[in-house]
């Protein structure tokens, strides 16, 4: 078989390459590049705008704009269960909690105007029974602690009384200067006298809420 001029160069340097690794090797890595970059692109085209969380939402709050914030994410699959940029929230109450940072749940509001009244409970708690770093805003949890019954063998159990309540202040000077510390909770109308039952005949422990 005989080449032509034009044959002889691409001959030569499909000859040269396959003599030498290192041009394989960049060459791959080359292909490895662009498949890769095809690859993100075609990911990317598949993001979507939703609404996130700017900070903690509690039950029963009602959303105004600085409570939110666009966030481009890759939703592909599960775009629907989140609320889209078209989705006018504001002044929606919340009916589940949000955390900052995450995005906003359709599940999680309502825009009926049912609004849930939400009530300023005070309690006094011992130094000793909440973060010492809790600070006004964030999400607690409160629990029951019975007291010890000397005259009984059988301790009562531990009970969760409040789950998810925001804190609307607390009292840092007091803290600092030790004893007793005063804070407030936003805890729903309806659960008001419950909780106060509980914590007249029990130790209160504030913990930080991790959902």
């Amino acid at each position: 078989m005989r080449f032509s001029k034009l044959d002889i160069p691409s001959f030569n340097f499909i000859s040269s390459i396959k003599s030498n690794p290192r041009a394989l090797f960049a060459i791959g890595l080359l292909s490895l590049s662009l498949i890769a970059a095809i690859a993100i692109t075609g990911q990317a085209n598949r993001s979507v705008l939703v609404w996130s969380a700017t900070r903690d939402f509690t039950v029963g709050q009602t959303l105004s704009g600085t409570d939110i914030k666009k966030t481009k994410v890759m939703l592909p699959e599960n775009s629907t269960k989140y609320l889209a940029l078209s989705a006018r929230i504001v002044g929606s109450v919340v009916l589940r909690r949000v955390g900052v940072g995450e995005l906003i749940p359709t599940a999680s509001l309502t825009s009926s105007g049912h609004t849930m009244e939400l009530r300023s409970v005070p309690f006094r708690i011992s130094k000793n029974d909440l973060p010492n770093d809790l600070t006004a805003g964030q999400i607690v949890d409160l629990y029951a602690l019975p007291i010890k019954d000397l005259n009984s063998l059988k301790g009562s159990p531990t009970l969760l009384i409040a789950h998810s309540v925001s804190v609307e202040s607390i009292d840092i000077k007091a803290r600092d200067i030790g004893g007793d510390v005063g804070i407030v909770l936003r805890i729903p109308d309806k659960s008001v006298l419950n909780i106060l039952d509980a914590a007249a005949i029990a130790r209160v422990v504030v913990v930080r809420s991790a959902n």
